[in-house]
């Protein structure tokens, strides 16, 4: 029934796609380029919302069909599934001359087709708002709760699991910007916390998880000088206490960590062409137990938005980043990432996106590495300001050095939504 449902859906899908393309408009309007591309709504197609006091209230739903060829990523004997995923959320957004204040939640319900042990059901529930205490000192502030899971076939779950590990995320920050001139101050406090519940195996058992649980705090410092307009030179520092809920985890390690960091770079704000942060420096984080191994190395972050054309924008970015990870012996993954997008407008409401991304994970402690590639093509389309569809294709190469950790897969997607 699962499978029938879902290719009626995805036939119906594409019907109204073909249908919307080729009655679209092929006038092109003045547009707004202090924007990305797929970032801006055209005039007419934008949401209206529902007013609520000096509030606007804006409702959506996204229905998505999708294929994927390995859904537990496996070296040998691929499993495929056709998974229907059902994504509501509701924002209110503040409507104000000063200040800001925004409510949000929302839902990604994923039902599989054959796998239903695979099923999940994350939700959210976030606020954000902005403090304009003058012209030059803002505060800004969040708090977010996120229910979670990671599929099976995940780095850190384990292979004999029986089904997805469901986790909770909670997050909260503040922080605050004074720019009184050519100087700017900011400083910026987080605290994430991470609770895994434990999963059923497939011999019958379960796994315990409590040893994933963790509170991360980070603080960070940035001072720019603006040398022109446009162009601003940048220090940065970001200092973190990575804290775990159990003394040691299953496999006798104590996975408590500190570390920093530290950054000088330039921010350039071109607002019609180029908007980019460049920042490149050092990073270490030094492990409670000695017997995991302290990981240190260069750090560098990047993003670059290029508006090439008012109908064409470019996008990059890099990384490099000390992150976590539970895997034997190993202390830390060592990430090194590049992405390179491009989104154009060939109509007014019809946008094309293409995606590159390659990530290296080095797992300290231990010979691992792994290299990630993926690559994605999407094409979006609004019917009109309430209606939308859009269909994707993503292909996705691990290759790693221990065995049974490579694979590849394809992943088709059709998806139908609405907005009011």
């Amino acid at each position: 029934m699962k499978v029938l449902k879902g290719g009626l859906l995805a036939t119906v899908a594409a019907g109204a796609l073909v249908a919307a393309l080729t009655s679209s408009v092929s006038a092109q309007e003045a547009v707004n380029p202090d924007q990305g591309v797929a970032q801006r709504t055209a005039e007419g197609y934008e949401p209206v919302g529902a007013t609520v006091g000096s509030f606007r209230l804006l409702p959506k739903l996204e229905v998505v069909e999708e294929f994927n060829d390995n859904i537990f990523k496996e070296e040998n004997d691929e499993t495929d599934d056709m998974i229907t995923k059902v994504q509501p959320t509701l924002n209110l957004r503040s409507d104000w001359n000063n200040h800001a204040l925004n409510l949000g939640a929302g839902a990604d319900f994923g039902f599989y087709a054959d796998s239903n042990d695979d099923d999940y059901e994350d939700y959210n529930a976030k606020v954000d708002g902005r403090f304009d205490a003058s012209q030059a000192l803002t505060f800004n502030g969040l708090g977010s709760f996120e229910h979670l899971h990671e599929d099976r076939g995940g780095d850190d779950v384990d292979a004999d699991a029986a089904d997805p590990v469901e986790y909770d995320r909670l997050k909260a920050e503040f922080g605050g910007k004074f720019k009184p001139n050519r100087i700017s101050l900011g400083a910026t406090g987080r605290v994430t916390d991470l609770d895994y519940d434990d999963n059923s195996t497939l011999a019958g058992g379960t796994t315990n998880n409590d040893d994933r649980d963790r509170q991360v705090l980070e603080g960070e410092l940035r001072a720019g000088y603006e040398i022109q307009t446009g162009y601003e030179a940048f220090v940065r520092g970001i200092f973190n206490d990575r804290d775990y809920d159990s003394d040691v985890d299953d496999n006798g390690f104590d996975r408590d960590s500190d570390g920093y960091k530290a950054q000088a770079g330039i921010a350039i704000d071109l607002d019609q062409l180029i908007r980019a942060d460049l920042g490149v420096g050092w990073m270490e984080q030094d492990y409670t137990d000695p017997s995991l191994r302290d990981a240190d190395g260069y750090s560098a972050d990047a993003t670059v938005r290029w508006n090439l054309t008012e109908l064409t924008t470019v996008r990059g970015t890099f990384a490099r980043a000390i992150n976590e990870t539970t895997t034997d012996d190993a202390s830390a993954i060592v990430a090194t990432s590049y992405g390179l997008g491009v989104d154009h407008e060939f109509l007014r409401n019809l946008v094309a996106t293409a995606d590159a991304n390659y990530q290296n994970s080095d797992y300290e402690g231990i010979s691992r590495e792994d290299d990630l590639m993926s690559f994605r093509l999407g094409l979006d389309y609004k019917l009109n300001r309430n209606f939308f569809a859009g269909v994707s294709y993503k292909f996705e190469d691990r290759d790693s050095n221990v065995t049974d950790q490579s694979y590849d897969n394809n992943i088709f997607a059709i998806k139908l939504g609405a907005q009011f």
